[in-house]
């Protein structure tokens, strides 16, 4: 009886209650204001980054990898090594992405446009791996580009020059769609006929790299009649200078080459024949022919044996040595074939974006309409800078969460532009209703023409 009348008061005891009460309150305040920095009791996995720019991180901050929390940032120290400055950062991860390849990268991204920041990790493909502890070098650390760095880029200078470019391109291309559809028609019998001439190039037995070392040698011969050559220059622009003078009478000769052209055309059917046996020499001579490359290496080898000689007799310019040993290095360089290789691929892989770009162009004439409605964007403004022009059209319903999209949604992300003979971009007709995708129908194979700003020239 004694005991339970005792634990009764006890627990009825209002200071005791309250005490345990106040110390559990702390304690759960404890807990919720380390929370950012782990609970405490929980193992962690340790590691420090190190980035040149902590791009104003805090302690706290978290570490995320593919947009999840799996950390924090304990704290942050400057470094300066090398006169290099940068900041190391320790890093409190969780157990579970232990362990991290070491070839894993990372970078400071924004969180909010308030300026709350997050470090991104993107773990590598490596089989070696950061123990705890470790340390991620700067090396592996991306860039950062700040929001205001961004802004800053676009200056009253630099404004005035964007618009500038749009209006006089604008002005440039409108009214001569015809001539730009025959430019684009054009590029592409000039990439079938690249195509094979780059494969030539890549070629093994064109010996490209041969063809620059040759280049380099005789460079090096040439350099020591340098001055030679600039007066040769000097000759030749006084000799030009004569020709201008004489322009009535260049004009004269231009007037004669048609006449004297007929008069080629007609000569160069009496010597058909000659013609004809002269295909049938160089047939014959083809065998030898094909031993002219063997005889130009061992010219190129001679060459190179007696640049050094031809260097002992005459001294060279500096800065004419350091771009021959540039030239060399790249002409022994192996990536250089494979470049031109590579070069050779992206030239035929032209071929289906010009597929696509020619009736983007040709047929619907989207370029000219951008650059004529592009000036009129951003032609109004003050001193601050130039205004964009457009009307919000503001639905609450597409802007907030929710499970299906809004009932009245229109979105035509890859319109019809110039593919099936229609140019839907810019033509859709409002539909009731949610519209997602291309609408029903044919909107026509044609847009509007556009024409020249008024008191342009006409071609």
């Amino acid at each position: 009886m004694r005991s339970g009348r005792a634990q009764g008061d006890l627990f009825s005891n209002p200071t005791l209650i309250g005490a345990v009460t106040v110390v559990v309150a702390l304690v759960g305040v404890l807990l919720a204001y380390n929370a950012n920095n782990g609970l405490p009791f929980v193992p962690t996995y340790n590691v420090d980054a190190v980035v040149p720019d902590a791009a104003e991180l805090t302690e706290g901050n978290e570490v995320r990898i593919g947009g999840k929390r799996v950390g924090v940032i304990t704290s942050i120290d400057a470094r300066v090594r090398a006169g290099t400055p940068s900041a190391n950062l320790e890093l409190k991860l969780d157990k579970v992405i232990e362990p991290l390849p070491r070839d894993t990268e990372m970078t400071v991204r924004p969180r909010s446009t308030l300026g709350l920041k997050y470090l991104e990790l993107r773990p590598g493909r490596s089989r070696a791996t950061i123990p705890g502890g470790g340390t991620l070098p700067v090396g592996q650390a991306q860039p950062i580009v700040e929001l205001d760095e961004v802004v800053n880029a676009f200056d009253d200078e630099t404004r005035a020059g964007l618009q500038g470019v749009l209006r006089e391109l604008g002005g440039g291309l409108s009214g001569r769609g015809a001539d730009v559809n025959r430019s684009i028609e054009a590029l592409r019998p000039l990439m079938i006929v690249l195509a094979p001439v780059a494969a030539n190039l890549s070629a093994r037995d064109t010996d490209l790299a041969g063809l620059i070392a040759g280049l380099s040698a005789t460079t090096g011969a040439v350099a020591p009649v340098a001055a030679r050559l600039g007066s040769l220059f000097d000759g030749a622009a006084v000799t030009l200078a004569a020709v201008a003078a004489a322009e009535g009478s260049l004009s004269e000769i231009l007037r004669e080459a048609p006449p004297t052209e007929a008069v080629a055309t007609r000569a160069a059917r009496r010597v058909r024949p000659v013609l004809t046996d002269a295909a049938v020499l160089a047939r014959a001579l083809r065998p030898g022919v094909a031993l002219l490359p063997r005889a130009a290496r061992r010219l190129a080898e001679a060459v190179e044996t007696g640049t050094p000689v031809l260097r002992r007799a005459t001294a060279l310019a500096d800065r004419l040595g350091e771009t021959l040993a540039a030239v060399e290095s790249l002409a022994s360089n192996p990536a250089a074939e494979g470049s031109v290789r590579k070069l050779t691929e992206v030239v035929a892989s032209l071929e289906p974006t010009l597929r696509f770009v020619n009736p983007f162009q040709v047929r619907c004439n989207y370029l000219g309409l951008w650059t004529r409605n592009a000036t009129e964007a951003i032609s109004e403004g003050d001193a601050n800078g130039t205004w964009f022009r457009f009307i919000p059209i503001v639905q609450l319903d597409e802007n907030l969460q929710a499970r299906e999209p809004a009932p009245g949604l229109h979105a035509n992300v890859y319109p019809h532009a110039g593919t099936d003979d229609e140019c839907e971009a810019g033509r859709e007709p409002y539909l009731p209703g949610r519209r997602i995708g291309n609408v029903p129908g044919n909107q026509g194979g044609a847009t509007e023409i556009t024409a020249p700003p008024p008191g342009t020239p006409q071609p």
